[in-house]
């Protein structure tokens, strides 16, 4: 096996991988682990996921904070703030409601449905 590239994914696109994994991995339990533990902690679907990791990224978030956000989904401006903590210099406020608003529309509405 070899690995072709690399990117920061959030725990439901993770989860979507490990899913077409799991029939061909059979029982092995590094794969099952992972998959139970995304499982546990995935907090929308994979195509929310990706359409808000896409809005963010088009927004000037960085791969890996939009991917941070994806995954906790913070609610406040200053949870999502202490979170990004100084990632990439760090990010103002505005920058920070836009992409409440983005995970919000995405994800929570992914939530709601289910």
């Amino acid at each position: 096996m070899e690995i072709l590239s690399s990117r920061y994914t959030p725990i439901p696109v993770a989860k979507k991988i490990l899913e077409s994994l799991v029939p061909v991995m059979g029982d092995n339990p590094i794969v099952m682990r992972t998959y139970e533990y995304v499982g546990k902690f995935a907090k929308c679907g994979p195509d929310e996921a990706e359409e808000a990791m896409k809005k963010l990224r088009e927004i000037g978030f960085s791969e890996f904070a939009a991917s941070i956000l994806v995954n906790i989904l913070p609610e406040t401006v200053e949870e999502a703030k202490a979170i990004l903590g100084d990632i990439d210099g760090g990010y103002d406020a505005s920058d920070v409601e836009k992409a409440l608003e983005i995970l919000s529309e995405a994800c929570r509405r992914a939530a709601r449905q289910e």
